[in-house]
């Protein structure tokens, strides 16, 4: 069985919606913050930097990194077809925009709901908020563009990658103002929610559709 360390609407939310659509054998443990913002202690002594998603694996062994838990159990079930297979035509495509989710869209949300974590200087703050809301809508063009007509970032296929993009898209302080502006992502979001395991997870992180 796997565990997966989460918090409602996190990063946690497309590795619980791929663990879903896997098929696989997984508990989701829902953690919740102390006043001053941290987790209690037993997280820590799990995940060093107390950061959610954290999966423990059957064999006991701890992964961290959203995107690498999204590749690692696209591969492990490979037949729920959810990432091309190592000599696929379509591996490469699906690796590159998958690192490039986790390392620009996602870094860029977090500078923008969490600031104070980017500099010592609380003044700066607005600033930081403020490039990386801006980075982002260029870092969503970019990825609109690739997906083109889509509807997924394979084509015809949802993969894990669909997945993670339609959480980030959710992450949009206007996402009706972002579907606006790309109308391809609305129809990959929409598709992706409409998958009965996706469906489920959105729901019991709270969610609206």
């Amino acid at each position: 069985m796997y565990t997966l360390y989460a918090r409602n609407q996190a990063g946690s939310m497309a590795v619980e919606a791929l663990l879903a659509a896997c098929g696989a054998d997984y508990r989701v443990i829902v953690l919740d913050r102390k006043p001053d913002g941290s987790f209690e202690d037993f997280f820590h002594a799990i995940n060093p930097k107390a950061e959610v998603p954290t999966l423990i694996l059957p064999d006991d062994s701890v992964m961290t990194e959203s995107v690498a838990m999204m590749i690692y159990l696209a591969d492990r079930y490979p037949e729920a077809g959810l990432s091309p297979a190592a000599d696929a035509p379509d591996r490469a495509r699906f690796l590159r925009w998958m690192v490039y989710m986790g390392t620009t869209i996602y870094m860029s949300d977090l500078r923008l709901f969490y600031p104070q974590r980017y500099t010592t200087a609380t003044a700066e703050a607005p600033g930081i908020q403020a490039k990386a809301e801006e980075m982002m809508t260029a870092e969503f063009a970019i990825y609109a563009a690739a997906l083109g007509e889509g509807p997924f970032i394979l084509g015809p296929v949802m993969s894990a990658a669909d997945i993670y993009a339609a959480m980030l898209c959710s992450w949009v302080p206007d996402v009706p103002g972002l579907f606006a502006r790309h109308p391809n992502l609305k129809r990959m979001y929409d598709a992706v929610v409409q998958h009965d395991a996706v469906r489920k997870v959105w729901a019991r992180n709270e969610m609206t559709f």
